[in-house]
């Protein structure tokens, strides 16, 4: 099941302040914001909801001390503190207290600052960090540090404890990962990383306490993202994971806009014909064969003129969402373009007829809703199955066994078999 909508706690006396750290909260992070002005307000909050972050003044006129901090962490929920000024102790006291940071009340950027840290704690809950490290302290220490910021922690005490667990566990995102250890130390570790898992699909950071000037660089030239040398503060620790993980997000959105359909979600017409001919290949290699499938939606220009275009947008979000949850994780499911959608699975040909056969039934069997106004559509489906064909071929062949599906009363599947 998805997560639900998380809260965010957001705890300020200043209403101007407050009021302009919701709004750029709601504009960036999804969740709902709930704020309260006092550390009263901030109790009775805490007893009516469950909070993923809360953002909490440090000193409000019933809590001068910063006891609001200590009574939201009381309920083990990551805290990012507001300051109006800093002073070397109280950042040394907040530190201690396990906060996820403090930002200073100086304009714009550090309210953008903190908003980015609150969205990155709702992210980080989905994403694992393996620490490398021989020294259990040290390991402790650091993934405490990350478990602080929510991320799903995994540990390995060398090189070879830590790719076992990275083959359990290929959605790793973070690796943090100290030099000197026993068996495999972490410049031989990142190499075999990098073997498997690119720069932009997950981020390693080196740590050691070595004096070699070089080190830092050995760790970048070897497939490093970052370098740290022990001991480091927790400040510059959280500063270099959360830059490195924004790094990653902005790769893959820029990924996404190339290679994904942006109203249906769907992998595109480019990722498609990138992608889908060695996958074909290397299945007809085994022996196996592929299956194609085209899909039309039928009628789509009537429904366009009938209800509008809002709504012929709504019925294409819709059928990319159902492709989505029934074929992803058994192929390439991508728009071509308009209507027409294309399926490369990996699966049989009489395993793939059934799943097309119990999806176009089920399709044309649902009623959906688009601004109070209901709608129904079916699906024309050609099927093409191959072990020896190429994508070229298939899609011809499928669009044939379209044609086909179309001429004969549509909402139905037929397969070429020529």
């Amino acid at each position: 099941m998805p997560n639900p909508m998380p809260n965010v706690l957001v705890v300020d006396d200043s209403k101007m302040f407050l009021q302009v750290l919701v709004q750029s909260l709601e504009e960036t992070v999804a969740g709902r914001i709930i704020s309260a002005g006092s550390l009263e307000e901030t109790r009775a909050l805490l007893d009516q909801h469950e909070f993923a972050v809360a953002m909490l003044d440090l000193n409000l006129p019933d809590a001068p001390q910063g006891e609001v901090v200590d009574l939201v962490l009381e309920k083990g929920i990551p805290v990012i503190v507001f300051a109006g000024d800093c002073t070397d102790q109280t950042r040394e006291r907040l530190w201690s207290k396990n906060i996820v940071d403090y930002v200073l009340k100086e304009g714009g950027e550090s309210l953008r600052y903190a908003v980015r840290q609150a969205r990155r704690v709702i992210l980080n809950r989905e994403i694992k960090v393996l620490v490398v490290e021989d020294s259990e302290m040290v390991r402790t220490m650091v993934a405490g540090l990350l478990r602080v910021h929510r991320f799903q922690v995994f540990e390995a005490a060398n090189g070879r404890e830590g790719l076992q667990v990275l083959n359990a566990n290929p959605d790793i995102r973070l690796i943090i990962t100290d030099y000197e250890m026993p068996e495999m130390d972490g410049i031989r570790f990142v190499r075999a990383v990098r073997a498997r898992h690119p720069k932009e699909e997950m981020a390693i950071i080196g740590i050691s306490s070595h004096e070699l000037e070089y080190l830092s660089a050995r760790f970048l030239k070897s497939g490093a993202n970052d370098f740290l040398t022990k001991p480091f503060s927790s400040e510059e620790f959280y500063c270099r994971v959360s830059q490195n993980m924004d790094l990653l997000e902005y790769i893959q959105t820029i990924k996404d806009y190339s290679e994904k359909d942006y109203l249906t979600g769907l992998f595109n017409r480019r990722y498609l014909f990138a992608q889908g001919p060695s996958r074909i290949r290397k299945k007809q290699k085994k022996g196996d064969a592929v299956c194609l499938a085209m899909l039309d939606i039928d009628h789509f220009k009537k429904i366009n003129d009938q209800y509008g275009h809002e709504m012929g947008d709504a019925v294409l979000r819709d059928l990319g969402e159902q492709l989505l949850r029934h074929f992803a994780h058994r192929g390439i499911a991508a728009r071509l373009g308009g209507e027409e959608f294309c399926l490369l699975l990996d699966d049989d040909a009489t395993s793939v007829t059934e799943l097309l056969e119990e999806f176009r039934q089920e399709v044309a069997g649902t009623d959906f809703t688009c601004g109070g106004v209901r709608c129904s559509f079916s699906l024309s489906i050609g099927l093409c199955a191959s072990a020896h064909l190429d994508m070229e071929a298939m899609l011809k062949n499928a669009d044939e066994a379209l044609y086909m599906a179309k001429n004969n009363g549509r909402n139905r599947l037929e397969i070429w078999n020529k």
